[in-house]
Order: C-alpha cells, then sequence, then structure tokens
C-alpha cells in the first residue's frame, strides 16, 4: 500500500467518496449538565456532527449520562439511518456503529529518517440496552472490536508520544484485529452503577466511541491522553463503580488487571502481579457564565514492575540490560476544560481550552511528568461552520533516573495543528501538522505530515 500510485488511488477514491453539498453546520459540544443558557433560541434544526471535535480530557472506563438516549444523530453517518433499519435497531436495543480511516503520513524533515507510509483503522462497536431488548432495566453491553492495517511512523520520527495514537493501538507495527473492550454497565440508581469485563481505555462504550473517537480530532497522543498515565493498561480486565452523590460531581473507582491484554481474552496473567487501582473526580464548574470542568485523579498499582518498562502509550529506548523489578507505582493528575467562546445562538458551537497535568513516581513509572494545553473549536471561515480545527502543545519529562540509565534522553515536548473539514455528513478530512523535539539526542526536531479520512457509517 506504500507505492506512489496506489497512494494516490487511495486519495483519489476519497475525493470521489466525498463529493456532494457541504451544508452549514455546527460542530463542538457542551459539557453535559451545563447551566449555560443561549441568549436566544438555538436553531430549531441542525446539521453538524456532533462530537468531532475535542480531545478527551481523562480517558476513562467510568460511564456518565447517556448522552444519545434516544440514538445518535443519523446526519452524521454517510449512510443516514441505513435505509430506515438503525432506528428500528435503536428502538429494540441494539445499536451498531463502524468507521473506516485511512492515514497518509510522514516526517518531512528531521527525525531519524524522512519517509512516509500509509496506515488504516476499522473500528466497529456493538451496544445493547437491556431494557429496550425486553430484557431487564438498567443494563447495557458494549463490545469494541478494531483492525489495524498498514504501517506507523513513530520508528522515524523518534518520538516518546505516538504521532498518531490511534495506530498505536491494539499492537504497534502490526496487521491485526482484536476485540479490546466487551463492557457490561449495570445502573443501580438513577446516580450510581457498577460495570465489568475487559475495559478499554479510550474506546470501549458507546459514549467514548462516539463523543470522542480517536480518529475524528488531534492524532498525536499528548492531546488524546494524559500520558502521565502510562501505566495504564489500554485493554485489561477489570470493574468499577461510579456515583453522582452531588448535582454537577461524578466519581469513578476501578480496579483493573495490572497486564495490558489488548489481543488476547486476559485471564491467562489475571492476578499474577496485583492490581490497578484508579480513582477520579469530575467536578463541572461555570467561569464567567461559561461551562467548564475539573478532573482529579489517582493510580496505584500494587505489583512488582520492571524499572522503566513502558507500558501501554508510549515507546522508550530499548536496553539489553536487565532491571530489577519495584514494587508499587502511582501517577496523580488534574485535567482541565473551559469554554471560551460559546455561540449565543447555537450553544453546540464554540472555542475550548484543554489542559493536561500529570505527575509520575518516576520509577518504574518512566515519566515524571507531563503537560499538555489545547485550543479546539469550530472554523471561523464563512460557510464552513461545520469544520473544526485545534492547535496544542505539549511536553513530557522522563526521570532523572530514566535519563541516567539511556545516554542522549531528554524530555520531549512538541505541537500540533489539525483542520478537520466536513465534506459530507460521516465524511471528514483532516489535514494534520506536528513540530516535535524528540526525547532522543541529538535526533534533529521532527517535521510531520498527515492526511486523514473518516468515513462513519
Amino acid at each position: 500500500m506504500g507505492r506512489p500510485a496506489i497512494r494516490a488511488g487511495i486519495l483519489t477514491a476519497w475525493l470521489i467518496v466525498g463529493v456532494g453539498g457541504i451544508p452549514q453546520a455546527a460542530g463542538q459540544d457542551l459539557p453535559e449538565g451545563s447551566a449555560y443558557q443561549p441568549s436566544t433560541p438555538a436553531r430549531a434544526v441542525s446539521t453538524y456532527d456532533r462530537d468531532q471535535e475535542t480531545p478527551k480530557a481523562p480517558a476513562t472506563p467510568a460511564p456518565a449520562v447517556d448522552p444519545y438516549p434516544q440514538g445518535p444523530s443519523t446526519e452524521r453517518f454517510l449512510l443516514g439511518d441505513f435505509f430506515g433499519a438503525r432506528p428500528t435497531w435503536e428502538d429494540r436495543g441494539l445499536s451498531f456503529f463502524t468507521s473506516f480511516t485511512q492515514f497518509e503520513q510522514g516526517v518531512a524533515s528531521g527525525g531519524l529518517e524522512q519517509a512516509f507510509r500509509w496506515g488504516g483503522k476499522f473500528d466497529m462497536l456493538a451496544h445493547v440496552d437491556s431494557g429496550k431488548a425486553g430484557l431487564w432495566e438498567g443494563g447495557t453491553f458494549d463490545l469494541f472490536a478494531e483492525s489495524r492495517l498498514g504501517q506507523s511512523i513513530d520508528g522515524f520520527a523518534g518520538v516518546y508520544s505516538p504521532t498518531n495514537l490511534a495506530m498505536f493501538f491494539p499492537v504497534p507495527d502490526a496487521q491485526i484485529t482484536a476485540i479490546t473492550g466487551l463492557k457490561f454497565t449495570q445502573a443501580i440508581t438513577e446516580r450510581s452503577g457498577i460495570f465489568f469485563g475487559k475495559l478499554n481505555a479510550l474506546n470501549g462504550d458507546r459514549e467514548k466511541f462516539l463523543k470522542y473517537p480517536l480518529t475524528s480530532r488531534f492524532w498525536n497522543g499528548a492531546f488524546n491522553f494524559n500520558m502521565a498515565l502510562d501505566r495504564y493498561p489500554y485493554s485489561t480486565l477489570g470493574a468499577g463503580g461510579y456515583s453522582t452523590p452531588i448535582d454537577g460531581t461524578d466519581l469513578a473507582f476501578l480496579v483493573l488487571d495490572s497486564h495490558n491484554a489488548p489481543t488476547t481474552s486476559g485471564f491467562e496473567n489475571l492476578g499474577r502481579n496485583g492490581v490497578f487501582m484508579y480513582a477520579e473526580a469530575k467536578q463541572k464548574i461555570e467561569l464567567f457564565g461559561l461551562p467548564g470542568k475539573h478532573v482529579f485523579a489517582g493510580l496505584f498499582g500494587t505489583g512488582s514492575f520492571t524499572d522503566l518498562a513502558p507500558a501501554s502509550f508510549i515507546t522508550l529506548p530499548y536496553t539489553l540490560t536487565p532491571s530489577p523489578k519495584k514494587a508499587g507505582t502511582w501517577t496523580v493528575l488534574w485535567n482541565f476544560e473551559q469554554r471560551l467562546i460559546a455561540d449565543p445562538d447555537d450553544p453546540d458551537r464554540g472555542l475550548g481550552l484543554y489542559v493536561q497535568l500529570g505527575l509520575g513516581d518516576g520509577n518504574p513509572n518512566p515519566v515524571r511528568g507531563f503537560a499538555s494545553a489545547a485550543l479546539c473549536g469550530n472554523s471561523p471561515i464563512p460557510g464552513r461552520d461545520g469544520d473544526l480545527l485545534g492547535v496544542g502543545w505539549y511536553g513530557l519529562g522522563l526521570s532523572s533516573y530514566a535519563k541516567d540509565q539511556w545516554p542522549g534522553a531528554r524530555n520531549e515536548n512538541g505541537v500540533e495543528l489539525f483542520y478537520n473539514m466536513r465534506i459530507r455528513p460521516g465524511c471528514h478530512l483532516t489535514p494534520d501538522l506536528q513540530f516535535i523535539r524528540p526525547g532522543l539526542a541529538p535526533v534533529d526536531e521532527a517535521v510531520v505530515f498527515g492526511l486523514r479520512m473518516k468515513l462513519d457509517f
């Protein structure tokens, strides 16, 4: 797939699929439960694709209030209501969503090597509502499967934080299909519930799959996940509970197996090296009449871990020297999001600020500190209300112990800009540009360019 002629054919096919009308649209969601009210009535009809824009502040398995109680709008899919079948499925408790995303990405200058590669992701999520299915009230099942095709370019860039997090899973640099999420949730009351199964940290239920897909916003992992949580397993067995005891506050606690198991059931290593315990509190706020949210969370691992060995989300230099194990690991984080501009005629449109801060133990977690800040919102270009754009900066700091062990290791920082063009409902084309100072010295600063086409069916 990497040959120029084939890549040209793929891009041509993208444009053919995308030909059609481009209705005026909006695109950015307010946080759930915001007290913000528009000064004038919102437009009665909207054709935007909801929730295609913003980086997920904390990516945790804890569920929230269903943002699509009647099912998501069929206007966000390329096939609409799927010839009338989708509303019928929703009424009977079954939701089925698929997307296919193609990437052409490369290192234009700097890094370890200048090269471009093609990659693709096919994602599928099936969601069952037990109440609508005529079984019992309050239960939901979510099954998430993903296929990875082609190659990524992180080995060329020489970076710690993946330049395309979507292509980092389920396994980097492998042609593979895997079920990485199989989750059951049961509401106990209107404000509390439990969940268990094989938990996917990023895409494992309908809320995250539709609202914060990895293939719809920033590419770099630093703007999709708090990288201080590198020890957090991407896909593993776990269980937990959630509660909203105070209006505007969400609490969650979960216990996870310490082994990352995206391509297996997870039972083969269950409990062999302790567990991870994760606790999180989200507090909604209002600043100058605009909605926002604070998130405070902590992760603690009870097992013994190889010193400085990376876990799920970053790539570090490989060492042949056997490392001793160290008992216990911890990470704390604070994430913040705040709407800066909200359209008084349509509160779903505007501009938001997203900040992530994290602190790790430095050993065995090699990440000592992490910070990112991003602006993301609707395009100001007339007639392009459905387009979304973002710019962000991140800094990833290794521990002093890690720098001593790996000559040439240094802190990494980078900037990313993207522009998500809505070609038609369910079809988005996104050019992306990243400037990164890699964490390996003396590797030169890398300029990474990419083009993404995402189709939602």
